[in-house]
């Protein structure tokens, strides 16, 4: 049986802001997967924040939503989101997709383009971060200036929402 484990060390900045902050040492409690957890928050989750980062390295950031499920794990480790979006004006749409409409599939060869998304559940306050990179996306024209966007991620990590008191992840937290 093989075991994986993952870096599990905080970024220099985050070390960083953690001693400003004078926060208690503590283990990253990121996993090196999309967990049962972070899998279980997103399909009831009806709004999904995601970026990634143009050709200059430039952040853009949207947020799509839709009915709880618009966004799932189709997969092990692999989530895919189907909602309605602008065509014209969403910044990561363009970055991820291109002018590319009408159905066209973008299907990425070798390393996708950097998704980072946080799962939002405003009623229970779950939410859940996520990064992974673009495996294929589509977008298909419905009326002028809006489309249906099919996106799908491979998730190389994911963070539940830790305890507010301590900052570890407990079982409740897996609800």
């Amino acid at each position: 049986m093989a075991f994986y484990e993952a870096d599990a060390a905080w970024h220099t900045g985050e070390q960083e802001m953690h001693k400003l902050l004078r926060v208690p040492a503590q283990d990253n409690p990121t996993q090196p997967y999309l967990t049962p957890q972070a899998s279980n928050t997103l399909i009831r989750s009806p709004l999904i924040a995601l970026g990634s980062l143009d050709e200059e390295g430039r952040p853009w950031t949207t947020v799509w939503g839709g009915e709880a499920g618009f966004s799932r794990a189709i997969a092990q480790g692999i989530i895919g989101v189907r909602t309605t979006v602008d065509r014209e004006y969403d910044p990561v749409l363009k970055v991820l997709l291109g002018d590319k409409a009408d159905g066209e599939v973008v299907q990425v060869q070798g390393t996708g383009k950097m998704v980072s998304g946080l799962t939002i559940n405003l009623e229970t306050r779950k939410r859940v971060k996520l990064y992974g990179r673009m495996v294929a996306g589509a977008l298909a024209a419905t009326e002028e200036g809006i489309g249906e966007v099919q996106l799908v991620v491979k998730i190389e990590q994911s963070l539940g929402k830790p305890c507010a008191v301590c900052g570890t992840m407990h079982s409740s937290d897996l609800e």
